[in-house]
């Protein structure tokens, strides 16, 4: 059978069909799956993300496993920025929300940077600690020295 006939013969076989009021649906005691976010920024996901993963403060970059290459092209600037958010100044827990939210809408982005300041530190470790812990980043690196260098990170997220 050729791929018209089989939608014929669907066609023909649902013609007058209507669909079922939300009364009338069984229940199948699963919830509905919600939607796939590129990065959960529901407050609970935001508390989820542990402060105390000890992610070396003398590490520059990160890859997943099997990434290195894709690592080294980051670090080389073969990829396009496509995004930018600014974090130095804030609070961590300001800073936290702000990242999870500049992720939520960098949905399809590949590249990012994420600009955390130099000063005392505590931020920059922070931001490492946390990207580390999101499924969607694959690697980051320090951005180059014109790129804002040991207070930017470049971030490459999974496609899609």
């Amino acid at each position: 059978m050729s791929g018209d006939s089989d939608r014929k013969l669907f066609l023909d076989a649902v013609e007058g069909a209507q669909p079922l009021k939300a009364k009338a649906r069984a229940e199948t005691g699963k919830k509905p799956r919600p939607e796939r976010s590129a990065v959960r920024n529901e407050e609970s996901f935001a508390d989820a993300l542990s402060d105390h993963i000890s992610f070396p403060e003398e590490e520059t970059a990160f890859a997943r496993s099997g990434l290195s290459k894709h690592l080294k092209k980051l670090k080389r600037g073969d990829f396009p920025i496509e995004g930018e958010i600014d974090l130095h100044g804030m609070t961590a827990s300001e800073a936290k929300k702000m990242l999870l939210s500049f992720l939520e809408s960098s949905r399809g982005m590949r590249v990012l940077r994420i600009i955390h300041g130099k000063g005392k530190g505590i931020l920059r470790t922070a931001v490492r600690n946390w990207l580390v812990q999101i499924p969607e980043v694959l690697a980051f690196c320090e951005a180059k020295s014109n790129e804002g260098g040991g207070g930017a990170l470049l971030v490459l997220l999974k496609r899609g």
